[in-house]
């Protein structure tokens, strides 16, 4: 088992730094339920900057659910 171990983490700071640098995005998103703090702390530990929450984005199940948006910009990488 990953858990605990890093994996996710590693794996989407390289994913986004290849999408950013050789698609030449400018900017990607990244989207995890209120509830889910493990998924945050991923994203933030990859430079991803938390801009708000989406009240209501998502329905599963037939219940709402609030998101957390998140954003890394090509800029964020430079120097990294």
């Amino acid at each position: 088992m990953a858990r605990g171990r890093g994996a996710a983490t590693h794996a989407l700071a390289l994913l986004a730094q290849w999408t950013l640098r050789t698609l030449e995005l400018a900017r990607i998103t990244l989207t995890a339920d209120v509830e889910n703090t493990a998924s945050q702390r991923v994203a933030e530990r990859c430079g991803f900057v938390r801009e708000g929450v989406l009240r209501s984005y998502e329905q599963q199940h037939g219940r709402d659910h609030d998101l957390v948006m998140y954003s890394l910009l090509r800029s964020d990488l430079e120097g990294a």
